[in-house]
């Protein structure tokens, strides 16, 4: 489902990719907030939508942001004085920003259609098959992709649907990616006539060699991702890029020279899975025949856990945690009290947001971690939904992704409006996580998601340690 934070996520891609930016003029949105005048700032809105511009009726447009009535009545006018302006097409990106099912979304394009035939709706194209892709409907998502028209922009829009479609259902996400292959090449010979060209391009390469990598075929992706890494202006912006083709140089190739301090870093960074582990083992032997490879491996493990616990005190707290209800899968109404005696974990997310859904595979890795330790309760608290039916549409939602979290929603309270538990810890923004020790204090609180899976999951198992040791 793709509500307003999504459309909103999309429009401002498609704005950054069509250069979209406002003269050297005084800004409408900024005068219509500061403004205190009530009569003046009428009078200029008054003005704007009789004679104002395509860009200064999508700022006054801004400006409304939640009034549906006046907003709709702001996209309507822009379409209809500037038809063919970009403000015009991010106006009706607007239009889909309360819908929720993928059946409102495409009745609504229809209607757009309808409206505007003469319009070029890639865009909202783009919108629609997003929405097929987290359902997902892999045919349906690739009906709008194909019906994009610009070339260029229809592979961008085909990276972005994948990396929707690849945590739900890999193997199909490979397969579209392949059939997709040649379109995606043939960008190559616009590649001195476009920057974009050549930026869509190298995304594509990115995403293909990953996918590939991911699902077993390293042979095949050394292919792409060696091009993808050739072409690669700032190494240190694409991590995953680098760390992924030093693996394949050293397992493929044994060109350890380059390959073994880049293995090595992600070891101290605690991506410690065994291929990785064994690489290491053989570049470090090969290098040096004389050395303890052992006694190296533990130096790198110890150096990321001596990371990790300097890194935690940065989030450390000591207050006590407030009263908070939220109810479980089955309806239950559960409270702090319950988890007496405890050391719990409460993650709070919504699945709009990217980076609590990025945080994930580093959620899970943490949960399973103590999944049979009956001291820790891992509570993951949907919250910030605006759907008719929370608990639902969350299961529906970990389902199709393979998560099997604790489960539990943080309901609107039917007389404040707002819901409970999120508002008790004051949280700003998500996701935000709090660990709580056995006597129901609070000793770490952190917000957002940053860094590798690995790494983030041990800082959490060390929060964890320490908080049920009470110190």
């Amino acid at each position: 489902m793709i509500r307003l934070k999504r459309i909103l996520l999309v429009l401002l891609i498609s704005m950054n990719a069509c250069a979209f930016a406002q003269d050297d003029q005084e800004s409408i949105l900024a005068f219509l907030k500061n403004e205190t005048h009530a009569e003046k700032r009428e009078e200029k809105i008054k003005s704007i939508l009789e004679n104002g511009s395509a860009i200064q009726l999508f700022e006054l447009l801004q400006f409304y942001g939640t009034d549906d009535e006046k907003s709709d009545q702001i996209i309507k006018l822009i379409n209809k004085k500037y038809p063919q302006s970009q403000e015009a097409r991010f106006a009706r990106m607007m239009s889909f920003r309360n819908l929720e099912s993928a059946q409102e979304v495409e009745e609504h394009f229809f209607k757009i259609q309808q409206e505007y035939p003469e319009a070029n709706l890639d865009f909202e194209k783009n919108l629609v098959a997003m929405t097929f892709a987290e359902v997902p409907d892999a045919q349906k998502m690739m009906d709008y992709i194909n019906a994009i028209e610009d070339p260029v922009y229809r592979i961008g829009a085909l990276i972005s649907n994948l990396e929707l479609f690849i945590p739900i259902d890999q193997e199909k996400a490979l397969k579209l990616a392949t059939q997709n292959l040649d379109h995606a090449k043939k960008l190559k010979a616009q590649i001195k006539k476009s920057n974009q060209a050549e930026a869509i391009y190298n995304e594509y390469l990115k995403m293909y060699g990953k996918l590939l990598f991911k699902t077993g075929y390293d042979q095949k992706s050394f292919k792409y991702i060696q091009e993808a890494y050739e072409n690669l202006e700032d190494i240190s912006e694409n991590r995953e890029l680098v760390e992924i083709y030093a693996y394949l140089s050293a397992s493929l190739k044994g060109n350890y020279e380059k390959s073994l301090p880049v293995l090595a870093e992600m070891i101290e960074a605690g991506k410690n899975e065994q291929r990785y582990l064994d690489q290491v083992r053989l570049g470090y032997a090969k290098l040096y025949p004389d050395k303890d490879v052992e006694a190296y491996i533990d130096s790198l493990n110890q150096k990321f856990i001596e990371k990790v616990r300097s890194n935690v005190t940065a989030f450390s707290v000591s207050k006590q945690a407030p009263a908070f209800s939220v109810t479980d899968v089955n309806g239950k109404k559960v409270t702090l009290e319950d988890f007496k005696g405890k050391t719990i974990v409460l993650d709070f997310w919504a699945t709009w947001c990217g980076p609590c859904v990025a945080s994930f595979p580093a959620m899970q890795l943490a949960a399973n971690r103590y999944a049979n330790d009956p001291e820790v309760e891992f509570l993951f608290i949907d919250t910030w939904e605006n759907v008719k039916d929370p608990l639902s549409h969350s299961k529906k939602f970990l389902d199709k992704r393979g998560y099997d979290f604790d489960l539990y929603i943080d309901a609107i309270d039917p007389e404040t409006q707002l819901p409970p538990a999120v508002t008790a810890f004051e949280v700003t923004g998500i996701p935000a996580k709090f660990v709580i020790d056995p006597e129901g204090i609070i000793r770490f609180e952190l917000e957002g998601f940053e860094g590798d899976m690995e790494a983030a999951a041990e800082e959490l198992a060390q929060m964890v340690e320490i908080a049920r040791k009470g110190f």
